[in-house]
């Protein structure tokens, strides 16, 4: 893909994840390499990705999106996807929102455990059980 996907990968993301408060923008912690490597991690959406930030931009980012949404929602949604889940991955996003990301937390199996017995359960239980059936079988 080339520099203009890029470019335009940017102006899309940015107008999805814009500055906000103490919340930076997308083009100001992530970049375009940033999407590409996750998109080897999400293979099931570089088609549509690639379709993504293929768009012209002369009526604009939203106009742009807006399109994309009506006329190729699987486009829309791989670009969106990339969009926030590298966003939150960033790690000075993360420390803004107060999330430290995965943590080795040690757990003893045989303990019982604090939501069995501090009453954090008892809406469920009083509520019963409820069963959906699973389409097709």
């Amino acid at each position: 893909m080339s520099e203009q996907h890029g470019d335009t990968f940017l102006a899309l993301a940015d107008f999805l994840i814009p500055r906000h408060g103490d919340m930076p923008a997308y083009s100001e912690v992530c970049t375009y390499d940033t999407a590409l490597a996750a998109l080897d991690f999400r293979i099931d959406l570089k088609e549509g990705f690639e379709r993504a930030v293929a768009v012209d931009l002369k009526d604009g980012a939203e106009g742009a999106l807006e399109k994309m949404a009506e006329g190729d929602a699987e486009a829309f949604n791989a670009l969106s996807t990339v969009a926030v889940c590298t966003y939150y991955m960033d790690q000075k996003v993360r420390e803004l929102i107060g999330y430290p990301g995965q943590e080795s937390v040690t757990y003893d199996s045989k303990a019982t455990q604090p939501y069995l017995v501090d009453g954090s359960l008892a809406k469920v239980i009083a509520r019963g059980q409820t069963y959906r059936p699973t389409p097709g079988l």
